[in-house]
């Protein structure tokens, strides 16, 4: 016996499409007159997505026809019978879609815009140096605020995020001592976009102020300046006369405690953790921590 002929599995987009044998059900092959579905399918922009996959499958999730759509974003599929399907609509660097739609026995019309789907890529290095950073936390937010994505970077300092959609974010890094930096990226519609990140290196600084008769002094005023003499931080001393300023970049500052008489005290940074006391007093200012620290 010589077998059924069931035509081509996926079928013609224009003629409609054949239905994938099943136990039981026949092969149904509609003209395009007859329960086909048509439309439009464009980018955010309304330029023509050409070459998109279209699959139609039945509330049960069976595939019942397929096709492609034309290089100027149209397409035609047909429908074996009336009812209810999904149209499920997908191209190379896009976002796929599905839409519900019901079929009798007249043409439906249905457009589709698909959003870009690209990839956001790049390499951590420390500032002004080649070295990649491990273990740092690359996070995407999107225009909202809302976090897209997280990527920990390895050995390579390499991060990586796939299926992005098209449009603005900011790609935050940070890391165990080191500054967050924060850099807007404007991802494409499709491809990949390469974002290399410099971060830097941080530092801890913290002390106690005391007056001229050692005695802890709470609420002072920590002021540090860089070697431009603009301010980097700031800070107060808690009851106990300690204070704690994260985040500053290794190099050369100025510590200005003021409250009493002001007094002032170089401090080089160069270290994970440096500590660095602070002497005020009535009279004459207490300076006994000049000099480099932590080397």
């Amino acid at each position: 016996m010589q077998p059924e002929n069931n035509g081509d599995r996926f079928g013609d987009p224009l003629r409609g499409a054949a239905v994938p044998p099943s136990p039981g059900a026949a092969n149904v092959a509609p003209q395009p007159s007859e329960r086909s579905v048509s439309g439009r399918i464009r980018h955010s922009d309304s330029s023509s997505v050409a070459g998109a996959a279209l699959t139609l499958i039945d509330q049960s999730g069976r595939q019942v026809s397929r096709g492609t759509g034309r290089d100027d974003g149209s397409y035609v599929i047909g429908a074996p019978g009336p009812g209810s399907y999904v149209l499920i609509v997908s191209a190379d660097g896009h976002q796929p879609q599905a839409s519900s739609l019901v079929v009798a026995d007249d043409p439906v019309t249905l457009d589709f815009t698909l959003a870009g789907s690209a990839e956001l890529a790049g390499v951590v290095r420390l500032t002004g140096q080649d070295r990649p950073v491990a273990e740092v936390t690359v996070t995407l937010t999107d225009g909202r605020g809302e976090v897209v994505d997280a990527y920990t970077t390895g050995a390579d300092g390499v991060y990586r995020f796939a299926g992005v959609g098209s449009g603005r974010y900011t790609l935050v890094a940070s890391g165990p001592r080191m500054r967050p930096v924060a850099d807007p990226v404007t991802v494409p519609e499709s491809g990949v976009l390469q974002h290399d990140v410099e971060i830097t290196g941080a530092v801890a600084l913290e002390g106690v102020a005391r007056n001229e008769y050692d005695r802890a002094i709470p609420d002072a005023r920590i002021t540090v300046l860089d070697a431009e003499g603009n301010v980097a931080a700031l800070a107060h001393t808690d009851e106990t006369g300690h204070y704690l300023i994260n985040d500053l970049p290794l190099g050369d500052y100025t510590v200005v405690a003021s409250g009493y008489p002001p007094a002032t005290s170089r401090v080089s940074l160069a270290s994970e953790q440096t500590a660095h006391d602070v002497r005020l007093g009535h009279g004459e200012a207490v300076n006994r921590h000049n000099g480099q620290v932590g080397a």
